[in-house]
This record gives C-alpha cells, sequence and structure tokens, in this order.
C-alpha cells in the first residue's frame, strides 16, 4: 500500500470507526466517592480524536446510590484512563 493509499485510509476513520473497534466509547460506569460514601461519580469512557486516545469524562459528585444499571468502573481501568490523559499534550 503506498502513502497516498495510506492517507486516504486514514482520513476516511470516524468516530464511529473508533466505537466499533473499542466497545468501551460512550459506556458509564461508576465510582464510589472515596471521602464519603454516601456520594457517586459517574466516569464515562470518551474517545478523544485530537489525542488518538480514550479519556474519562468525570461528573461532579452525586448524592445517593448509583443507578442499578451502571457497573463500578474497575480501578486499573480509571488509573489507565487518567494516565493517558495526564501524558498527553499538544507540544
Amino acid at each position: 500500500m503506498n502513502k497516498q493509499d495510506q492517507n486516504q485510509m486514514l482520513q476516511g476513520r470516524t468516530h464511529q470507526d473508533a466505537k466499533n473497534w473499542n466497545s468501551q466509547i460512550g459506556k458509564i460506569y461508576y465510582q464510589i466517592c472515596p471521602d464519603d460514601d454516601r456520594y457517586f461519580r459517574t466516569i464515562r469512557i470518551h474517545h478523544n480524536p485530537f489525542i488518538g486516545a480514550n479519556t474519562p469524562q468525570i461528573s461532579n459528585p452525586v448524592y445517593g446510590n448509583p443507578p442499578p444499571e451502571l457497573e463500578p468502573i474497575p480501578p486499573l481501568m480509571l488509573s489507565r484512563l487518567l494516565r493517558v490523559q495526564n501524558t498527553s499534550s499538544f507540544i
């Protein structure tokens, strides 16, 4: 495949393509606040096309119990999402 074909293929990528490749994009999890277990936060997995990585969108604390349809976010997943967000830059 030559360089021009590769560029055309890359330009054709869309948000939907990224979502098909990674089923976590758009999924919402919750996390119980570590300082007060009466509160929780929701965390949505978002694909940031500018850095080419998934980033978390974290809500403000909400009083109450998380909705039953949400799953708790695995601590390792949250750690990795936050690490990618901190190491990415536009320099």
